[in-house]
């Protein structure tokens, strides 16, 4: 993480300008909490923001289907056939159904 800017979000609060200007220099900054990154800032402009918001929304994308995967695999569904997954899927439309039915719809 050489050449890596690391700001607290007290010095953000207090030294926008520095900071801004930092941003500028580094294209990046992380921002700390206790001494843990908690935020990382990017430089964008008006011609490349909604690329820039697409680019961050597929990283979340992936990040999440990465958890679910390893979910799975501490569960054991990953190892679960088509059959015990059709089974899952048809006893909680049931129970779905059931719930709406007696006018319990909490999930």
């Amino acid at each position: 993480m050489s050449g890596m800017s690391f700001v607290s979000f007290r010095e953000l609060r207090t030294s926008t300008a520095k900071i801004n200007d930092m941003l500028t220099d580094n294209g990046k900054i992380v921002v700390t909490s206790n001494g843990k990154p908690t935020a990382v800032m990017i430089q964008v402009n008006e011609n490349d923001f909604e690329e820039t918001l697409a680019v961050l929304n597929q990283i979340k994308l992936t990040r999440a289907i990465n958890n679910l995967r390893t979910s799975a695999q501490r569960s054991g569904a990953a190892e679960m056939t088509l059959e015990e997954i059709n089974a899952e899927i048809a006893l909680s439309r049931k129970e779905r159904r059931e719930r709406t039915a007696s006018g319990t719809t909490n999930a």
